[in-house]
C-alpha cells in the first residue's frame, strides 16, 4: 500500500490561496488583517505566522476578524457547523468588547482545542469566561453582524490575509511573510537583516500548469502546497477542452491535474512523493491528479445512469455511505432506473507460485469480506442488497454467515467458491487502482464525474435527497 507523503500531508492542512486585490483605503503600513474561519486549520497556520512576525516587528499591527456566512433566511452559518459558529460568536464578542485581549485569547485557544477550551483561553486572556458566555448570548448576533459586514466590504468569503490593505498572495512561510510585512513598514521602522548577512540567490520556480474542466476548478489550496516546494510558483491554467491542452498534454485522462516539467531538480525536490506514487511521469512531465475532492475522468467512456461506489468493507464511513444509499434506493430517492455498482479498494498481486496475495487497509478480514461481497453481488444479485444492509450492521464482526442467513444467501456456496471470489476481487481491485481511487467512500457518477464522500455526492443533481450518514465527513484512505 502507498503511504502518505509530505505533499499529501501538507494538503490536509491547505486552504484557498490568496489572490491580489486593489488596495483598501486607509490601510496603515505594517497592518495585517486576518479573516479567520474559527476551525480552519490553515487559517490558524496563517495566524501563527502573522502573530510570530508581529512580535518581531514593533511597527506591525495584527487584527483578526471572525468569518461567517449567511443562510438564505438571513441567519448566520459556518462552514464546519454549529461548533465553529459558536466559536466565531465568541471571537466576535472578544473583538468588540476586549479587543486588546484577542490575540492572547487566540494563542491560548490554539493550545486548548477541546470543546470547552475556550474557557481556559478566556481566563488566560484575563476575561471572565462566565461574562464572555453572557455577552455571547446577549451581544453575539450584533457582533457577528459587524464582522459579516466587514468581511463583505472586503470581498472575503474564505480564510484571507491582508497586508497593508492588499490581499496577501505570497508563500505560507514565516520568512516570506515577515519580509513582506517588514517591507511594508516605513523605512525608519523596518528591522534590518543581521550584520554581514547576504541572502543566497533563489532558483526560479519551474514551469507549472493546472488543467481543469467545466465544473472542476483549480484547487488554490494545492497550488499553495506546491509553493511550499517551489517558492513563487505560479500556474498556467488550461481547460481540458482547449487545443493547447490537447497539443501539450494529449495523454491526460483526469482533471484537475497539476503538471511540472520533470527536470532533475524538480524530481529531486519531489523524490519522496514520486516514490510514494503520487506523481506519474508522462512525456517529460510530472503529473499529480488531484482526487481529494472532485474531478473528472475526461477520457473515460460514459456510463449513463450509473453510480459506482468505491469502498472498503470494514471502513465505517464506507458502510455508512452504503447504508444511506440503500435507504435512498428503498425510498425511491435515487434517479429512476439507476444502476448501483459497488467496487472495492485494495491491492492484489501474485506470488512466485501464482497465488493471489491481497492487502487491504483493515487487514485480511476486510479483503476476505470484500471477496464475499463481490461474489454475492455477481452470483446472487437479487440478494446482495439485503446481505449488505444486514452485514453493515456489524461490518467488522467475523460472523458474516449471520447476514447471509438473513438475506437467504447460500453461505456454503460462498465458501466452496472462495477461490473464484478471490479472482473476482483481484479484477475489481485492478479496476479501482486503474482509476487511482484510494479513499472510502468515493463515487463516480455516469462513468466520469468523481467525488470523495457522501457530502459531495449529495450536491449532484438527482442525489440531493440521499440521507446524510449522521457522522462528520471523513473517509478511510489507503
Amino acid at each position: 500500500m502507498k503511504t502518505a507523503a509530505p505533499l499529501l500531508l501538507a494538503l490536509l492542512l491547505a486552504c484557498p490561496a490568496l489572490a491580489q486585490q486593489a488596495p483598501a483605503p486607509k490601510a496603515a503600513p505594517g497592518s495585517v488583517e486576518l479573516y479567520l474561519e474559527a476551525m480552519d486549520g490553515q487559517g490558524w497556520q496563517w495566524f501563527f505566522l502573522a502573530d510570530t512576525a508581529r512580535r518581531r516587528l514593533a511597527g506591525a499591527d495584527l487584527k483578526v476578524y471572525p468569518l461567517v456566512s449567511r443562510n438564505e433566511d438571513g441567519s448566520f452559518a459556518a462552514r464546519r457547523g454549529e461548533a465553529e459558529l459558536a466559536e466565531a460568536v465568541r471571537l466576535a464578542v472578544v473583538f468588540k468588547v476586549w479587543p486588546a485581549r484577542l490575540l492572547n485569547y487566540l494563542n491560548a485557544r490554539s493550545l486548548s482545542p477541546s470543546a470547552d477550551g475556550w474557557r481556559d483561553a478566556a481566563l488566560f486572556a484575563g476575561i471572565n469566561p462566565d461574562e464572555l458566555e453572557k455577552k455571547a448570548a446577549s451581544e453575539g448576533t450584533a457582533a457577528l453582524e459587524a464582522a459579516h459586514k466587514r468581511s463583505t466590504a472586503a470581498g472575503v468569503s474564505e480564510t484571507s490575509l491582508f497586508l497593508a490593505g492588499r490581499r496577501y498572495s505570497g508563500s505560507q512561510r514565516l520568512l516570506p511573510l515577515y519580509d513582506a510585512i517588514n517591507a511594508s513598514l516605513p523605512a525608519a521602522k523596518r528591522v534590518p537583516p543581521p550584520a554581514g548577512y547576504k541572502p543566497a540567490p533563489k532558483a526560479p520556480p519551474p514551469p507549472f500548469w493546472v488543467v481543469v474542466s467545466s465544473g472542476v476548478g483549480k484547487n488554490d489550496a494545492l497550488v499553495g502546497v506546491f509553493d511550499r516546494y517551489f517558492e513563487g510558483i505560479k500556474p498556467v491554467v488550461m481547460d481540458y477542452a482547449s487545443p493547447e491542452r490537447a497539443a501539450q498534454f494529449p495523454e491526460l485522462g483526469f482533471v484537475p491535474a497539476y503538471i511540472l516539467t520533470a527536470t532533475p531538480a524538480v524530481k529531486a525536490k519531489l523524490a519522496n512523493e514520486i516514490q510514494a506514487g503520487l506523481f506519474a511521469e508522462k512525456n517529460g512531465f510530472l503529473v499529480y491528479e488531484d482526487r481529494q475532492r472532485r474531478g473528472l475522468y475526461a477520457s473515460r467512456q460514459e456510463k449513463k445512469n450509473t453510480l459506482e461506489v468505491f469502498v472498503m468493507s470494514q471502513c465505517p464511513f464506507g458502510a455508512m455511505a452504503e447504508n444511506s444509499l440503500l435507504d435512498a434506493e428503498k425510498n425511491k430517492l435515487l434517479p429512476e432506473g439507476l444502476n448501483l455498482e459497488v467496487h472495492f479498494i485494495g491491492d492484489a498481486k501474485k506470488d512466485e507460485k501464482g497465488a493471489w496475495v491481497f492487502s487491504s487497509l483493515h487487514g485480511q478480514p476486510e479483503w476476505e469480506e470484500n471477496a464475499r461481497q463481490i461474489y454475492i453481488s455477481k452470483k446472487f444479485p437479487g440478494k446482495f442488497r439485503a446481505y449488505l444492509a444486514e452485514r453493515n450492521k456489524e461490518y467488522s464482526s467475523p460472523e458474516w454467515k449471520k447476514a447471509a442467513a438473513a438475506a437467504k444467501v447460500d453461505a456454503e456456496d460462498v465458501e466452496k467458491n472462495f477461490e473464484e471470489a478471490k479472482n473476482m476481487l483481484a479484477e475489481d481491485f485492478a479496476v479501482t487502482s486503474a482509476l487511482g481511487i484510494s479513499t472510502s467512500p468515493s463515487f463516480v457518477v455516469d462513468g466520469r464525474e468523481f467525488m470523495v464522500g457522501l457530502g459531495e455526492l449529495v450536491k449532484m443533481p438527482g442525489y440531493e435527497k440521499v440521507p446524510p450518514p449522521g457522522q462528520p465527513a471523513a473517509g478511510c484512505a489507503k
